[in-house]
């Protein structure tokens, strides 16, 4: 039996809120205290549900990288070594003007794996090919989205959030 999460099943979770059993999907996506929370307070009184429907692929997608981590490679995950090569010297003049404090070595990786990629990335695939903290190249990616070099996707088949380069 797998322990790998879709988010396809964490969507009908979502659902029983309709039957009062709000948080349900976040028990799921192992977020058990706030499911706690959410159980007894409907979902922060249904705000908190309606928020979850965008956050949901994300919880999912975290479950699933920390079950990759600890249990390495099995079936359902294809965990390959990849060499990470810095590209330049410089920072980009877009970069030293702006206030955002992000290692530009950071936004370098993310592009480099992305091209690599065919134009695609998800976070997943950043962590696992940097070692990095998830936090840490979600402001990479952030900085990249709002400055118009990456396009956020949804996978059709996995509902994971995919950066596409523009």
């Amino acid at each position: 039996m797998s322990n790998v999460r879709k988010t396809g099943v964490a969507y009908l979770l979502w659902c029983t809120c309709f039957f009062g059993l709000a948080g349900v999907h976040r028990f799921y996506a192992g977020k058990y205290f706030s499911g706690i929370v959410w159980l007894f307070t409907l979902g922060f009184l249904g705000i908190g549900q309606l928020v979850d429907l965008a956050l949901i692929p994300e919880m999912v997608e975290e479950e699933n990288l920390k079950y990759r981590l600890l249990h390495g490679n099995s079936n359902n995950f294809a965990i390959t070594p990849q060499v990470v090569v810095k590209l330049a010297d410089e920072i980009p003049r877009t970069f030293q003007e702006s206030n955002v404090k992000i290692e530009t070595s950071n936004i370098q990786t993310v592009l480099h794996l992305a091209r690599e990629n065919k134009g695609k990335i998800s976070l997943v695939d950043c962590v696992m090919a940097t070692g990095k903290s998830a936090a840490e190249l979600r402001k990479a990616i952030d900085y990249l989205c709002l400055e118009g070099v990456l396009e956020v996707e949804t996978c059709p088949n996995t509902g994971l959030l995919v950066y596409r380069i523009v």
